[in-house]
């Protein structure tokens, strides 16, 4: 009886650490996504190609989007709220990215790396304070 009792908890146990390996696993997956996105923009101003940009900054809104079923949590004593940043963060990359690629097209090309150095720059400062949660 104890035997059975024994691997049923050892049972449970895997089957739930196994979720938050699944989960981090999808949230690297979801983050080198997102890099990779950055750099196809990246490659389509160096290029002069609209299609790379397109393609890029569509990468990039779509993974976002995953972003939003991540598991963040609080310190206990403090007053930030890292899910509510993280959100708002989200709302804006996804404004700069639309405002990139009306300007890309446009021509405005100084304004378009004006903005990606700003998303670029929420990006990490979200990895920053959003991480140490």
């Amino acid at each position: 009886m104890k035997k059975v009792l024994l691997i049923s908890v050892l049972a449970s146990a895997f089957l739930f650490a196994g979720d938050k390996i699944s989960t981090k696993q999808d949230q690297m997956k979801t983050m080198q996504s997102l890099e990779v996105a950055m750099s196809t923009i990246q490659k389509g101003f160096l290029y002069n190609n609209t299609a790379l940009v397109k393609q890029g900054i569509t990468s990039l809104k779509d993974n976002v989007k995953n972003i939003k079923s991540f598991d963040i949590k609080n310190d206990k004593n403090r007053e930030f709220d890292a899910k509510k940043y993280s959100l708002a963060e989200l709302k804006a990359i996804g404004l700069l990215a639309d405002q990139m690629l009306t300007d890309f097209e446009k021509g405005d090309k100084e304004v378009v790396l004006g903005n990606f150095q700003k998303m670029l720059n929420r990006c990490v400062t979200c990895h920053l304070l959003v991480r140490k949660w």
